[in-house]
C-alpha cells in the first residue's frame, strides 16, 4: 500500500516500477497480508492460590477485507489488539479466582462459555478485517500435570498389585483343590504341564508299593518273632506270599527277613487254622 495525497492506494501484485507516479509520490508504504491467518492470544488467569494460574489460549481466524483501511489504521500488532479486547471483559478476569488449580475442568467449561458469549455480543472490531473466534483452550500447568501423572501412576501400580494378589489367591485355591483331591490329581496336573511323565509316575508308584510291602513284612516278621501269630485265625503263610511275592509249598520254610535273605520262621511258630484267636498281653508287646 502506498499513501499518496493522503489516500492509501493498492499497488497490487505487479512488479514494482520505481518510475511509477504512485511510487514516486508516495509518502508512506505499508505491507498488508491479505491471506487468511490464525492468531493465538495467550492469557493467564489467577487461581484461588497465588502460587498457581490458569493458562488460557484463545484462537482467532483473521481475514483482511479492506487493505486500505488496515493500512490507514496503521495496525502493527493484531495480537495485542485482540488480547486487550478479551481483557476488557471484567468477569472473564475473575473466573479463575473462585477455583483451585485442580478444578481445571470446571474452569475450562466456564472460560469457554464466557469467552464465546463475550465475543458473540461484543465481537472484536478491527477496521478492514473480519475476526472470528475459533477455539478456547485452558492448558494445565506443568506442576498440575506432574502431580496428576504421579497420582495416576500410583493408582495404576495399586491396581496391578490388587490384580496380582487376586490372581495368586485364585492359583492358591486351585492348587489347594487339586492337592486335596489326592496325589492322583496332582500327578495328572504334572502330566498335563509336561513337568512329569507317566513313566515317572509308574516308577514312583512301584517304589511306594515296594516300600509298603517292606514295612508290612517287617511288622509281620516282628509279630512272628514274638509269637503273636501262633494262634491267629488266618493263614499267615498266605499273607507272607502276598507280601514277598513268593509261593511256598508244603514243607517249605517261609521267611520275611530284609533284602533277599529273609529270616526263617522261629521253630514251633507254625500257624494252624484250627487255633483260637490269640490276644497278646502287654508284657509280650514290650
Amino acid at each position: 500500500m502506498f499513501k499518496v495525497n493522503g489516500q492509501q492506494r493498492l499497488y497490487g501484485d505487479r512488479h514494482l516500477d520505481l518510475g511509477d507516479d504512485t511510487v514516486v509520490e508516495a509518502v508512506a508504504v505499508s505491507v498488508v497480508q491479505q491471506r487468511s491467518t490464525t492468531l493465538n492470544c495467550e492469557l493467564s488467569l489467577s487461581s484461588s492460590d497465588a502460587a498457581d494460574a490458569f493458562a488460557v489460549v484463545v484462537n482467532f481466524r483473521c481475514q483482511v477485507l479492506a487493505p486500505e483501511l488496515v493500512a490507514e489504521a496503521g495496525l502493527a500488532d493484531l495480537h495485542e489488539v485482540l488480547t486487550n479486547h478479551l481483557w476488557q471483559d471484567r468477569e472473564f478476569k475473575n473466573l479463575g479466582l473462585r477455583h483451585r488449580i485442580e478444578d481445571i475442568n470446571e474452569v475450562r467449561r466456564q472460560v469457554d462459555a464466557r469467552v464465546t458469549a463475550y465475543c458473540h455480543l461484543v465481537p472484536p472490531s478491527v477496521p478492514g478485517m473480519a475476526v472470528d473466534l475459533c477455539a478456547v483452550v485452558v492448558h494445565p500447568s506443568a506442576a498440575l500435570r506432574d502431580q496428576h501423572r504421579r497420582i495416576r501412576d500410583k493408582r495404576w501400580e495399586q491396581e496391578v498389585g490388587r490384580l496380582d494378589v487376586s490372581w495368586q489367591n485364585e492359583e492358591i485355591e486351585r492348587y489347594a483343590t487339586i492337592l486335596s483331591a489326592g496325589p492322583t490329581y496332582a500327578d495328572a496336573l504334572g502330566v498335563s504341564r509336561h513337568e512329569i511323565n507317566v513313566g515317572q509316575i509308574a516308577e514312583r508308584m512301584h517304589e511306594a508299593e515296594a516300600e509298603r510291602k517292606r514295612v508290612a513284612a517287617s511288622v509281620l516278621q516282628d509279630m512272628l518273632n514274638r509269637g503273636y501269630l501262633d494262634r491267629a485265625n488266618f493263614d499267615p503263610l498266605q499273607l507272607i506270599e502276598e507280601l514277598t511275592g513268593r509261593t511256598y509249598t508244603a514243607g517249605t520254610e517261609p521267611s520275611l527277613g530284609p533284602a533277599d535273605e529273609p529270616a526263617s520262621l522261629p521253630p514251633g511258630r507254625r500257624p494252624t487254622d484250627d487255633t483260637p484267636d490269640f490276644i497278646p498281653n502287654e508284657a509280650d508287646i514290650d
